[in-house]
Parts: structure tokens; sequence; C-alpha cells
């Protein structure tokens, strides 16, 4: 191992040290200098790491020997073992314990951690179950009949085993078959197995001779393998468990090629549905959803009729069900499978006897008998158990090292051990471990090789004190650094004990036995974050200011929990810079009324603070001492404008006050850009006049991936590389390493896969572009830029480097080839080597980065001061001729100056370099705001014109133009009438020793002056670059230096593995993306591929999908769940390598952060207690409606899934009501739960209720259910209406979900993904962007594959859904309350306050589908991404009186949980104007004006509409939907004597009631232990005629329900309390990320404030007000506004109490609460604490008003 784990987090951290002092701080001295001391404090961007070693499992040598087995089957699996069939000689006890359990007939629960071999535990029972069948009763075995079956909650898992089965019973040698027939008997049946999911080929009543044929094709493509690289391939896969156990592939190819489902006798496998509803497979293995399908229809009934009819035949005969992953099945959705399971019980007509269960996880809690109470009660209820039955629980053997102590080591031998040396070169260590331990009592001194000390140490490192407590700490348990150094060396300081402790983590993962087997296998957790933004005192006065460089701050801030300065009473708002000069900004928010910036305006910190204006964004300028405004301005001019820093008012037009020291002078311009209407900011930068694109001016907010791929890029090169993988850098050129990142959100996953790859491909291409122009320089013949791509192939090759995407990667590769082979021939023969490739024909990826490092505005070679662009000589000799011609002189310098000014100026303007790259590239680096090129008559830039002191018309002027133009000039190719730099006239230029100069002004470096001048501004504060400046760009010039030296140049390859990729139909593809990828990952590679290196994933890789060994796993946010991080830290570490690192990058938002600052419950923390939902008198009605339709539907041969919802409810609704009134519930008591009651004329009652509303709604809409004349769509299926309706159970058919659809270049989908509506209509809102496969789309309109084909709709797709009312609703709305409701319930009166002039408000449109705009991709450079947000969820029913509860120990709070409530999600769009949508082509943008889509085309592609739509036909409308759920619902009634209940003048109930609504959501997700993403959280204000009310609500995200929000009623007491610490607790203003904010609310951020929470939350439980304000807080809060009253004409003094004078009265001033009503008292302002907080403006109005 290179390093150990003290280099390995140091390294890291100073990664990200560095990256931040490079990219945020490198051009802002102020901030580097003021923030450099403190960046690598602990607990700023990373904690201390953790240590953890494995678990080590006891195990039994011989173990299947030495069980309690009968003979034959100890013989059965020691042959097993032997073939090396998935049966190990050496397995853990626990492998052992469940075989004995199982083959007794007991149920199990195994519950061992990550990697212990629980697979095992259910597979060798299933074998043995098989084997006793086959031996012992040859004429049940016979019987075909499902004998396990293996349930797994994602496909994902479902794949991963199938590999595994065809390993172990479809072995390609056949060994299994061999042995179970040797043991059972030669003549018998041969076991199968089948995989029945979504994904199996294929759906349908009937086989399709169409389908059969795609997959016949797609199954001999895999199967035939043609040439060696593919049998190579064939191999692999066949080892991996990767190809169909059939024992004649070609024969069953036939059959299907003649549509015959049939399988062979000899088949281990069954491939299609087809096979296994004639031949029932004896190992099923599906997931639930699938499950509840294949028990309703009747196409699968005769698996089910086989399999009840083979357990009749035996009474012996059980059925072993299999559970794995047991924890994910939790809350209401884990009770609906228990309730699933039940239905199978009744299916198959047998009692809970009859079936033997197998759960497993990696999760359990097992502290104390409570928590195995716990386990066995969820065990039971999932198995639907009524009598309580016994579970073998195996929680695995751990090794006991006690008793072992012989030796103590002392501390100065440690402490004068030079951890490094350990982790160094072979022979350093070796040599450090034969010092260190020839020092130390019972080592053996003649042992001299690093391999025997390895082995020593593995058998004696126990019996010594400080290894021996390292071991027995770290062993299943992750311990800090700082525990681990306190525990062990107590007698030491704190810094010594570390110091020590690290020299014992250095050593101990070295002591390895013979067999490789790892003593102390080590894990590390290290934590680490980003900056959250940063924000300074405007007061230049405070004390404790910083200065530097002629600028002034006060104190600096990094969270944003201050809104005012604790040290001098200043204003603290947010620093923004221009990334590209440093230049600082400070950003506030200003009203719309205020833009006519007179007077004195108020900058607020947050938009939204008050809720019903609108407020824009600003930015202002912080000058420096000496900055000058441009003596010359066009229609954007600067000015300047006052802050006064104690009160947050900006006067801009008075200056008067100007000198005063609290007084601060910044710059603004009134300006905003194209379609950026909201942010007022400049058009150039004011400090170096740089032109800024629409977002260059940005927060020091480390967004984005960059920060977490910086750290990855670290973790993945400090693996060593893997044997065996080292020594074939063509195939393997990252020998092996990988890492598997986790992220919780499937855009974030697709995201990094995207941002990482680019940024490493980035990093290589400047590596090898130095490498080229280096070896360019080294020729003696003259290389131009354009022969930069030949040289750029040679180093490739010689650095075995390979880069660029498909389909350009295998040109690529063959062009290094060649030039590899072309440069060794010159070489061998002494010549000269002569590069043959050009830029012309180089790959677009190749050209891009060309483009990008010499003209990317930003980040390229100028800008890290390696490398720069000059004339040729023969160019340069030319031009000075042609100048003399001109009459003008000059020397080769002064030529070379200018022209280096000019390159500058045309790349940054215009990207105008390469005549033969098309502006389609172009497109990709560069924002297009005017044309790329220079225009014919083009001119040079006015700070070159201002050096050279030209004035118009001006001869030598002429003279350069003419000169420049004819010598480097030339026209596109094909020509578009502008003209770009020819690459054969220039040269790149590389020398590490250069002179580079710096610019005071603006920054930018240069490798040439103008005239002493800088190029880019004309700033005569130059200076050569000092030694340290170079430094601060190690960050980009340090990779460059070391490739020189020779050390290898990574590429790495990022790949996305999200459900996003996983659309596949197995009748077209071998794998799906994420397939594809896994195979690549685990570097089984065809012919022209690489392997990937990193895999980005969200939760689908926790689980124990086999991809191989992993020593690093990345988490780039902590992850909802303690089982979840453990789960995915778990993944590291099973290579048996010495140590494994996991790597988390924290999130903003309280969650990140409460874990960030404690990261102990995350890393170590018990499990949570399992449990489901079974009582839920809901699910029991949805459970029981299923069973009783399904066998109604039975007896009159339909089906749920096939009948029409129409049909039924018109033809069989009256005889299905006689049946459910004769029904017997009773006559199978297992149907239900014992000890529920249920009362069934109750449900009889209720679903004949919902089924005759059900008919009524299809009599009043038959368009609904597609049953009138000409209907779009097909009738609505009985299946569908009833899911709507919440009728039948939910969770495995989620209808509430839509699709964004990815087109190929011809229209053919390629990829399909899926989101919530409740998220998707924020998330892949028309504007917004999403990133699919590394490909990034903007949302461009609605669609939905096919709608196009339908007869006559070709032009018009979208008009299917447009008119259709399941799909466009009205809303209504109260204008009184607010109170809204949809149309179509009829409502007359506003149900909260009586008003009965409703309003129609815009309609309500809900996505079929989204596409993206244009139906094609958007290079990154031009998207211009439009946010829009979900609003507060719209709850628009009245709770009954009688259902509301006084909450226990409240005076103000009943509670209610409340089923089946309407809940309507809107997004508005941007600026609440909704979205502009063409009803015949489905195109959409956010806006209220038709000229939005404008430049915009259909959102598909078609041969039959290549037309494009005009979009004559559109409307507005807000995206939205309405649902039916359950929610826990707090009502808080507010007293309107005492309390201050009007909504627009009064912000505080608002900020209340959002905030708490916010707390109650974040503690109950900490209290169930779920993600607070599952729980939504809105408020409402209503008046009633007594009172007035705050409706705090919280449901469940998922529109089924989990259960999750109601479950917590009960807990009521302890959520209030828990809400009461958490807003108590932290130490901000007003609101930070962490206690409230966090990403999912930060439409709200401006609104939340923890103290009126607080009091609205001290009101509902004791009923009290809040106090009044102490008078001398209520001076320290007036003060600040006194210098802006006083310019008013208003004094204020303040000594026992606040008096305001105006010119004719006097007055005192109170502030108090902004929760009471008004207080009155003669000759006395009351003015709220609410608006000297939140609204200054408004209490400066007040106090004016009422005394002027």
């Amino acid at each position: 191992m290179p390093n150990g784990a003290n280099s390995v987090h140091k390294q890291l951290r100073m990664e990200l040290e560095n990256y931040i002092k490079s990219q945020y701080f490198g051009k802002t001295p102020i901030l580097l200098s003021a923030l450099n001391n403190h960046i690598d404090d602990e607990g700023l961007l990373y904690q201390r790491p953790f240590i953890e070693s494995s678990p080590a499992y006891v195990t039994v040598q011989n173990g299947i020997e030495k069980a309690c087995l009968e003979n034959w089957m100890k013989e059965y699996f020691l042959r097993l073992a032997k073939a090396g069939i998935g049966v190990f000689s050496f397995p853990f006890a626990h492998q052992i314990s469940a075989l004995e359990a199982a083959t007794r007939g007991e149920d199990l629960f195994v519950s061992t951690g990550t990697g212990s071999g629980k697979t095992e535990c259910f597979m060798w029972p299933l074998l043995a179950k098989m084997a006793t069948e086959a031996k012992n009763s040859k004429e049940s075995w016979e019987k075909r009949g499902v004998r396990t079956i293996i349930m797994y909650p994602m496909n994902a898992l479902v794949s991963d085993q199938v590999s595994r089965l065809r390993r172990m019973i479809g072995d390609p040698e056949k060994k299994f078959i061999e042995i179970f027939r040797d043991t059972c008997g030669n003549e018998v049946r041969r076991p199968q197995f089948g995989m029945y999911t979504g994904r199996t080929p294929y759906p349908g009543v009937q086989p399709s001779t169409i389908q059969d044929r795609k997959l016949e094709k797609t199954l001999a493509r895999m199967s035939f393998p043609q040439n060696d690289s593919e049998k190579e391939f064939f191999k692999q896969l066949l080892k991996e468990g990767k190809i169909p156990a059939k024992a004649d592939m070609n024969q069953f190819l036939q059959g299907l090629h003649e549509s015959k489902h049939i399988p062979n006798d000899d088949d281990a496998e069954l491939i299609t549905r087809f096979e296994m509803q004639q031949f029932c497979p004896d190992i099923l293995i599906t997931n639930y959803s699938m499950l509840e399908y294949m028990l309703l229809r009747p196409r699968e009934q005769k698996i089910w009729n086989d399999t009840r009819e083979w357990l009749t035949s035996n009474s012996e005969n059980k059925l072993l069900f299999v559970i794995d992953e047991a924890h994910m099945y939790r809350g209401s959705s884990g009770g609906e499978v228990a309730l699933l399971i039940r239905r199978l019980f009744h299916k198959l007509g047998i009692g809970r006897n009859r079936v033997q269960f197998i759960l497993t996880t990696a999760s359990m809690p097992n502290k104390s008998q409570n928590d195995v109470d716990s386990v066995m009660r969820f065990a039971n209820e999932l198995t639907a158990s009524d009598t309580a039955t016994r579970f073998c629980y195996l929680t695995g053997e751990r090794e006991v090292i006690d008793g072992q102590l012989k030796y103590d080591i002392p501390s100065e031998i440690l402490l004068k051990s030079d951890p490094g040396q350990f982790e160094d070169r072979d022979e350093v260590k070796l040599s450090a471990l034969l010092s260190f331990w020839g020092q130390i009592d019972g080592f053996a001194p003649n042992i001299t090789s690093l391999e025997v000390v390895y082995n020593w140490m593995y058998d004696n490192l126990v019996y010594y004190r400080p290894f021996h407590e390292l071991i027995k700490y770290c062993r299943g348990n992750a311990v800090s650094l700082g525990e681990l150094s306190s525990s062990i060396f107590p007698d030491l300081n704190s810094e010594d004990a570390l110091k020590a402790v690290s020299v014992l983590l250095a050593i101990a993962p070295l002591a390895q036995n013979v067999k490789g087997s790892v003593l102390f296998p080590a894990r590390m957790h290290m934590l680490f974050k980003g900056i959250s933004g940063i924000y300074a005192c405007t007061n230049a006065n405070c004390s404790c200011s910083h200065s530097e460089g002629g600028l002034t701050l006060g104190e600096i801030y990094l969270s944003d929990g201050k809104l005012v300065c604790p040290h001098c009473g200043g204003m603290v708002y947010e620093l923004y810079n221009d990334r590209r000069c440093g230049a600082l900004f400070f950003k506030g928010y200003i009203l719309e009324d205020d833009l006519g910036l007179r007077g004195n305006v108020y900058l607020w910190h947050y938009p939204g603070q008050l809720m019903d204006r609108r407020m824009k964004e600003i930015h202002l300028f912080i000058p420096t001492d000496d900055f000058e405004l441009p003596v010359k301005q066009g229609k954007n001019a600067i000015r300047p404008c006052y802050l006064d820093v104690k009160s947050g008012f900006i006067n801009f037009t008075d200056d008067s006050s100007v000198g005063k020291k609290w007084i601060r002078k910044l710059y603004y311009c009134n300006y905003s850009a194209k379609g950026r209407p909201q942010i007022i900011t400049f058009p150039t930068c004011p400090h170096c006049r740089h032109q800024l694109s629409a977002s260059q001016l940005t927060s020091f907010n480390t967004r984005g991936n960059q920060s977490f791929f910086n750290l990855i890029k670290s973790q993945f090169q400090l693996q060593p590389a893997v044997p065996g993988k080292d020594d074939d850098l063509d195939r393997f050129p990252n020998e092996g390493r990988k890492v598997l990142l986790f992220s919780d959100s499937r855009q974030r996953a697709a995201k990094l896969a995207r941002d990482m790859s680019e940024a490493s491909d980035i990093s290589a291409a400047r590596q090898l572009f130095a490498i080229a122009i280096k070896m360019m320089e080294e020729q003696t013949i003259e290389q131009s830029m354009n022969s930069l791509y030949d040289y750029f192939c040679l180093a490739a090759g010689q650095h075995h480097v390979q880069i660029f995407h498909d389909p350009e990667r295998t040109k690529f590769a063959e062009d290094c080839a060649a030039a590899l082979k072309n440069y060794n021939r010159c070489v061998k023969r002494g010549r000269e080597y002569v590069p043959r490739f050009t830029i012309t024909n180089a790959p677009i990826q190749m050209q891009e980065y060309l483009l990008r490092l010499f003209a990317g505005g930003y980040n390229t070679l100028y800008d890290s001061a390696t490398s720069w662009i000059e004339p040729t000589d023969q160019a340069l000799m030319d031009a000075l001729d042609a100048l003399e011609e001109n009459n003008v002189m000059v020397t080769e310098e002064e030529f070379i100056d200018l022209f280096n000014a000019w390159i500058l100026s045309i790349c940054d303007m215009s990207t105008a370099i390469g005549h033969t790259i098309s502006d389609t590239i172009r497109l990709k680096v560069r924002p297009k705001y005017g044309d790329y090129g220079l225009d014919k008559d083009w001119g040079f830039s006015k700070t070159i014109r201002e050096i050279m002191e030209w004035q118009d018309g001006n001869e030598r002027e002429m003279a350069w133009k003419r000169v420049l133009k004819e010598t480097f000039l030339d026209a596109a190719q094909p020509d578009n009438g502008r003209l770009y730099i020819d690459l054969f006239r220039v040269k790149p230029r590389f020398d590490m020793d250069h002179i580079w100069y710096k610019c005071e002004q603006c920054s930018e470096l240069t490798p040439f002056m103008l005239k002493g001048k800088c190029p880019s501004c004309g700033s005569s504060h130059m200076h050569k670059m000092k030694s340290y400046e170079y430094e601060a760009l190690d960050f980009w010039r340090k990779p460059i230096a070391d490739a020189l030296q020779g050390e290898q140049i990574h590429v790495i390859d990022t790949e996305e593995h999200t459900a996003q990729l996983s659309h596949k139909d197995q009748r077209d593809d071998l794998w799906s993306k994420t397939e594809q990828y896994e195979l690549r990952f685990q570097d089984l590679l065809q012919d022209g591929e690489t392997p990937v290196d990193i895999l980005s994933s969200t939760t689908t890789m926790e689980v124990g999908i086999d991809i191989g060994s992993l020593t690093a796993v990345g988490l780039r946010n902590i992850p909802p769940m303690r089982e979840n991080y453990q789960q995915r830290a778990g993944r590291a570490g099973r290579r048996g390598s010495s140590l494994s690192t996991i790597v988390t990058f924290c999130e903003e938002g309280p969650h990140d952060t409460l874990y960030f600052n404690d990261p102990t419950p995350m890393f170590r923390g018990d499990p949570r207690k399992p449990w489901i939902d079974i009582k839920s008198e809901k699910l029991l009605q949805r459970h029981l409606a299923m069973v009783i339709l399904q066998e109604f539907l039975l007896e009159n041969h339909e089906s749920l899934d096939t009948i029409s919802a129409a049909t039924f409810l018109n033809n069989f609704l009256e005889n299905f009501k006689s049946y459910l009134a004769s029904y017997d519930a009773n006559k199978d008591k297992l149907l239900l739960p014992t000890g529920i009651s249920f009362n069934y004329p109750v449900f009889e009652k209720e679903l004949r209720k919902s089924f005759d509303m059900l008919k009524e709604k299809c009599q009043t809409h038959p368009e609904l259910f597609g049953v009138e004349e000409g209907a779009k769509e097909g009738e609505k299926v009985l299946l569908d209406a009833l899911y709507e309706e919440g009728i039948i159970p939910t969770y495995s058919f989620p209808k509430n979900v839509v699709s964004t659809y990815i087109p190929d270049i011809y229209g053919k989908i390629l990829y399909e993904v899926e989101r919530g509506l409740d998220v998707a209509i924020g998330e892949y809102a028309p504007g917004r962007a999403i990133v699919v496969d590394k490909q990034t789309y903007q949302i461009g309109g609605f669609y939905y594959p096919g709608s196009e084909r339908r007869h006559g709709q070709s032009q018009t797709p979208a008009r299917a859904y447009t008119e259709d009312p399941n799909y466009v609703k009205q809303v209504i709305s109260c204008p009184e309350c607010g109170w809204f409701g949809l149309m179509e319930e009829k409502t007359k009166r506003c149900l909260f306050c009586g008003n009965s002039d409703l309003k129609v408000t815009r309609k309500m449109l809900r996505p079929w589908g989204f596409a993206p705009r244009n139906a094609e991709s958007i290079p990154d450079v031009q998207l211009s991404e439009e946010y829009s947000a979900v609003q507060q969820p719209l709850y628009s029913t009245l709770p009954e009186a009688e259902e509301m509860k006084l909450a226990p120990g409240c005076k103000n709070i009943r509670i209610a949980s409340r089923t089946n409530q309407r809940i309507i999600m809107l997004n508005k769009g941007v600026d609440d104007k909704g979205f502009m949508v063409c009803k015949d082509c489905g195109a959409a943008m956010p806006g209220d004006d038709i000229s939005v889509l404008n430049d915009i085309n259909r959102p598909y592609k078609s041969k039959y509409a290549r037309s494009k739509c005009r979009h004559n036909n559109c409307f507005n409308v807000n995206l939205g939907y309405d649902f039916i759920t359950d929610m826990l619902v707090l009502e808080f009634t507010i007293d309107d004597r005492i309390i201050d209940t009007r909504r627009n003048d009064n912000p505080w109930l608002s900020r209340a009631a959002q905030s708490l609504a916010e707390a109650l959501r974040l503690v109950a997700s900490k209290r169930l232990d779920v993600e607070f993403t599952e729980l939504v959280t809105g408020y409402r204000l209503r008046t009633g005629f007594e009172a007035s009310y705050v409706d705090i609500y919280l449901y469940d995200s998922l529109s089924s329900g989990a259960g999750y929000a109601v479950s917590v009623a009960d807990a009521i007491a302890e959520l209030l309390t828990d809400m009461k610490e958490l807003l108590s607790s932290c130490d901000c203003g007003s609101a930070c990320s962490k206690c409230l904010k966090h990403y999912r609310n930060q439409y709200v951020h401006g609104m939340l404030d923890r103290f009126a929470a607080l009091q609205l939350l001290e009101w509902g439980i004791a009923g009290r007000k809040a106090l009044p304000i102490k008078t001398e807080l209520q001076i320290k809060m007036i003060m600040p506004l006194a210098n802006i009253l006083k310019q008013s004409g208003c004094e204020i003094t303040a000594n026992d109490e606040i008096i305001a004078t105006g010119r004719e009265k006097t007055k005192k001033v109170v502030v108090y609460p902004a929760m009471w009503i008004e207080p009155s008292a003669t000759g006395t302002i009351f003015v709220s604490d609410a608006y000297i907080k939140y609204a200054k403006p408004y209490a400066v109005q007040k106090i004016l008003d009422n005394i002027l």
C-alpha cells in the first residue's frame, strides 16, 4: 500500500483545500489571507476520520463434515464444495447453523454484516431442500410446482441472484447436475429456475412471431460468439453467470423461431414467461410487484395450480420463501407486502405451517432483548404468522481475541517512528519494520524478508497491547482517531497519542497470512464538505475587519446565519465575485416597487422576505481605494450608491452623507441581461472591464461536482494497482483501480458522471497538450499549431492514454497507434519526425479541447501561465516584411507584443481560432452572444487602440489590420462570411521558465505586455509574477509538471448507473446500459471497450449486487438513514485489502450538517427497529377488496388487468354487490391478521359506496373512462380505475409516475426516465435541464411515445391530452382567504370563509410525459436553465370537528390523522407566469406570452411531421395534479384578540407557520429515521367564525402513502419536544442550514424564522404569548435606523426609552413582538419587531407617518 490511513486523509484534505484556494480565492487575496489560517481547521472542510475493521466471523474448519446433517447430505455438500460450486470447505459458523436449522424445518432470520456470506444462508438450504425431495420422494419430485420463491425489492437484485443460480445449478461444466443425480438417483428430473419480472421476455397473453424472432436474434448474438475476441468475452460472461443456462441454446432458438417456448428437460433455466407459464420452475425469482400481477392474472394460473397440486400431493412438502434485504420492507408498503403474502397463501389454499421462511438482511438491531423482540415481531408480521413462530435468529459469531496479551510496546518507540516509512517503497518499508520490531520483545531476529514480516505480524500482533486494543476497538465498530488515541494511550498528550495511533494504523493493515488474508482490513470513513458561501460585514470600521490590496471588509463568515455582525452591528450580506478577476460584490435584493432606484431603498437579505411582494436580486460592486470610473461610459453606466452599514438602506442618488463612517460607497449598474430580468447586475466587470456572461458573477458556494471530483480523483489515484492488471496499460490504463459512487438522486448521479468524466478528460488533455507542445518545441523543424493533433496522438500513445468518447475513441486509438509507429520508425532510422495528422482531421472532441484550452474564456492555458500562441517564424517574417512595405517599422519583440494582445482579444471575444473548425464545435465551448469569428470588416479592441494611441482612420492601424488579416486570417471552411486564425500560421509555445506578467487591475495573466501595459484592460499596474503567485496556480500547473516528469496520466471514465439507463427490452438488447457499465466496471471488456473506472450510482447499488471487489466508495451526500450509509460503506473492503476508504461529501442542509458535526450515529449507530403497518384499516380494506374482486372475476372468466372499468360497472357491478354481501371473509382464517378487529359490514358498505361513486363518475364523465365515441385512448381497465381511487393495494402500481422520453436522432426512444409526479412537475418542468448518460437536455414540451402515430395526429399528438379533462382541470379560488379547489367538485361557497364569489384561475395541466426541447440534446454552455418550483401543497378540505383531539399537554393544539384527503400540487412557473403550451405539438416553455415558443420546435421527431409547428393553438397553464392521501394535521387555535392574524400586513404569522411546518417535517423524519424528502409539509391559515386557525400538516410524499406521516401521531408529545429543541438549540439570527434550511425548501428561505416558530409553538402548548421586549433590546434594534430617519427629518434619542422627534411632534417609540395585536397608547408609536428584523422600510415608514 503506497499510502496509509494518515497520509491518505492528509492528501485528500490538501487536494480539497488547494482546489478551493485556487478556484475560489486565487484571485481574491483579501479572502485568501483572511481564511488561509483557518482553512485546515478541523470541522470546517473535514472531520477527523473514523477507523473500522471488518468484523471477523468465526469459521469452522471442515464445517460441512462437522455439521449436524445426514451422511448422504454431508457427502452431497462436500462434493459441491470440492467442485467449487458455491459451497466452501471453511464456512462461517452461521452458514453451517443456517443449513442445520433449515434442514430441521425451522424458519430463519439471518442478520450478519455486509460481505459475511448471507446468500449462502438461503442457497445451501435451497440445495438441501431440492435434494431431499428428489432423493426421498421421487413421485413428488416428478410433479412440477414452485418449491422456492426468492423475492426481492428491486429488479437489479433479481438479475444478480439469477447469475448466482446460473453459476451454481446451471454451471457450464454440468458438475452440479452430475452430483445431484449421483446423490438423488440418475433418473431424477433436473431442478429448474426462472426469473419472472418486468424484464423477463416478454409481456402479452400469447407469443408473437415478430417478438420471438427479435428475441431469437438477440439470444443468438449473446450465445454464439463469432471470433476470438468474442469467444474470450463469452468465456468471461459465462464465468460471471451472465449467459442463460440452457442445455442446448441452438435447439431452443429453433423452437423460438416457430414461436414454441418449450424448454429442454436438461435446461437449468427457463428464460421466457411463456416457458414458465407452461412449465412451472422449481425456483421462482421475482419481485413483489410482479408477484401481485402473477396472482391476479389468468395467464399465470397454471403456475399456482401446479404448485397447489404439488403441495397437496404430500403433506411433507413445504414452500420455501426467501425474503432477501428484509430491512427494505417498512411502514405501510411493508404492510402491503405482508398482506400480499397472505393472498399467496390464500391462492394456494395453504396455512402458514406449509411455508418455511428465510429472511436475510445486513442490518437489524441486536443490542438488547427489546431489539430482538422487535425483530421477531417484524419477522412474524411480515411472514403472516398469526401465532408466534420461532425464527432461528443468526447474527454471526464474532472472533474473540481477549486473553492473548503478552507484551506492551513503549510509547517512545512509537513516537520516534515515522508512519510514512511503513507506507513507502518496499525496501524502505522493510527497513522500517525490522528497525521497529527489533527494539521489541518477542520478535524473531532471523526474519529478513517483507513477506515473512507480514506473516509473523499476522500471527503475533494480538499479543502486543496497543495493537490488541486497536483491533478490539475497531473490529465491527467505527472509532474516531480522537477516541482511539485517548483510549489506547491515556497517559500521552493528545498530539503524541494521535501520532502513536498513526504509527499503529500504518503497521497493522500490513499483517497478512500466507493465503493473503489480512488481519486488520481497515476501512477509513472520512467526511468532507465545501463552503456554503462567504458573507461579510459591510462595515469597513468593524473591529474584526480585514484589509488587503486596497480593499477592506468587516468580519468574514462562512455561513449565512448572521444578518447583523455581532462585533459591530453592521449589516452582513453574501459576497459574489467575478471569477476571472476576483472583483467582489455584495448580493442583496430590492423590491420591484423600488426599481426607480430613487432615494433610500432597503437592501434585503433574501427574496421572499415579504410574501406578497416581488423582489429583484442586485449586485453592488465593492471598489478598491484607487478605483476610478471609466472616463467614457455608454448606456449601461456604472454609478455610485451609498450603503448605510447600520441599517441596510442604500441611497442611489444622494451623496451628502459621503465620508460618514457608517456610510459605504459602492457601485451599481441598472442593467439586466436578456432572459434574466430578475437580476440587476453589470454587463462588464467594473474592475477588469471584461464582458460578463449571464452567470459570470457567482457566489463562493462550492456548488457543482468539481470539489467532490477532486477528492474522488485523489482517492482513486492513491489506491494501489490491482495485481495482474498492472502490466497491460493499453487494456487497463488505470491498473484496475475503481471507485463506486452513491448519490440519493438520479439527476445528481447523472450529473456526476458527466461532470467527472469531463473534468478528467480536460485535465488529461491539459497534460497531453503540454507534453505535445514541448515535443514540438524540441523539433529542429518548426511545427505549426496545425500539427498539434499529431503530437497529441504521439504523447497519448507513449503514455497509454485513452481519451474521447465513442464513436471517436476508435479513430483516436488508431491515430495514436499510427503516430507511435511513425515516430518509432523515424527514431530507428535517425530521421526527423514528420507529423501526418492535422487539426482538420482530428476528432471533434480534440478540436473542442483546442478551443477550450486556448479560447475557452476560463481556465485556459493562459490562465495557468502554461502555454501561449505566437506566429510561426515564416509568418512572422512575412508580417514584418509586409509592415515594412506599409512604412511601419517594428522589431520582432514589438510585433509579438501586439500580436499577443490581438490573439488574447479575438480568442476571448470571438473564439476566432481555427478556420477549419466548425462553429457547431464553438457552440460547445462559448455561449453564443453574437457571431463567432471576425467580421470581414473587423477592428482592434478598444484597449489595444488606446494603448497604441490610434485614433479613427489612423494609417498605422490600417496597415496593421491589413497585414494581420493577410498573414493570419482565413475564411471559414465552408465559408460563413467570418474570418478565423489559420492554425498553419501560428504555433503553440511552452516554456516553464518564461516570465509571465500579472495585471493588478484585472488580474489577467499574459506572456507579454503591450507597451508596458496590460493587453486585456490597458492598466499600467503590471508586475512579473512572483513565486507565490505561480504556487497559487499549482492546482493546474502541478499535474502538468508531474506528467512531464513521467508520472502516469489518469483518464478516469465515470459512468452513470441509475434507473434512467435501465430501460431495456430484452427482445432488442442483450444488456441495458446499466448492465453494460457493470460489466465494464468489472473489467469484462469486449474488443475496443475500455474499463469503467468509476460508477456513479443511486441506491440500487447499496444492496448485494456483485460488482467485484472494491477498496473505495464515495458518497455525494449523507444518505437518509444509517442503514443506507452502512450498506454503502460496506461495499468497500471486499477484496481483503489492507485499507479501504469511504469519502462522504456533505451537502448543505440540516441533515448533512447534523451528521457532519457528529458522525457517530451514522458510522456506528444501531440499525432502526423494523416496523411494518398491518393494522391500518385502509390497507386491510384494499387487501380484502383485491381478494374478493379477483375471485368474483375468476368465476366470470375475467381479469382485473383486462376488463374495462366501464364494462365492469355497467354489466357486473350488481352481481358483484350480491357476491360481496354473501362473501364469507372468515372462511380463510389466514386472510386477515388475528387480533385485529375488522368490521366486515362497514367494509362492505364503504366498498359499495366507492363503486357507486365510481359508476356515477363514469356516467357523468364517460370521457374519463375512454368510452365516449371516438375516444382518444383505449378504455380504462378496471385495475387502473381502482388504483386511482385507492380501492386496491397501491404499492406495486404507482400511477402518479410520469416519464421523460429521450429520443435518438431518428426519434427512437433511447431512455425513459421515470419520476413521481410530485417531483417531476418541478424537476422536469419545461425550461429545466436534465442529464442522461452524460448528455444534457432542456425540457421543452410534453409528449408520449406513439401519440404522433395515431391516425391523423402526426402534427397534433398533444391534442389527445390537452382536450382531455383527465389532464386539464379548472381550478377555482377564493379571493378573500385564498382557499381553492377543483371546479369538478362543484363547490358553490368557500369552505373556509363562506364567500360565494369564487374566481376561476389558470387551468392546471397534468403532464402525460416530458420531452427535450426540439427533441435533442443541448451543449452545456448554451443552456440557460429556467427554474420553477412546486408551490406549497394545497390542501382544501375542512376537518370534521369530532376528528380533532386536543394534543396531550396542549392548550391550543388539536390533532387529527385524516384519511383520503385531496391535495393539489402546482408549479406556477417562473414569477407565477405559468407555462405556454402548444395544444397541438406539446411544445412548452415557462412564461405567459406566446413569444416564449418562438424558437421552439416540436418535442418529438417523426417522419410524418417534418414541417415546423407554428404553435397557433396555445394556452397558458400551471403544471400540477391532484391526488388523495392520508395526513397528520395539527390545528393551532389562534385567539384574534391576542394575536395578530392579518396575513398581508403582518409577516409574523406566515413566517411562524412556515417555519414550524419545516421543523415538524425535520423532527418527524428524524424520529422515523426516514429521509426528510419522504415527508411533505405545508401550512394554511384560515379564518373561522369564532377564531382563526393555523393548520400545519404532514403527509407522505409518495402518493400511495407509506403510512409514515400518520404513524407519528401517537408520538406527538415527543415531536413537540423535539421541535422545541431543534428551534431553540441553533445560534443563528433567524434560520440557517444547521436548523431549517435545505435544498428542498430554498424557495421559502426568506420566510424561515425559528424564533417566530418557537412563539407559535409556545402559544399552542401553553397558551402563552411572546413576552414584551426589554427596553435595552428595543434600543439596540431601533438605533441602526437612526441615520436613515434623520435624513427624513426625524431624530431618535434613547436613554431609558426611545423618543422620536419630528419637526412638530415628539412621540415615544415601542418595539413589540410581531405576534401581538398592535397595542395602542396616546403619544406612542408601536413598531413590530418583525418589521425591524425583516422589513425595515416598513418600520421606517411607520415612524415617519406618525411623526411628520
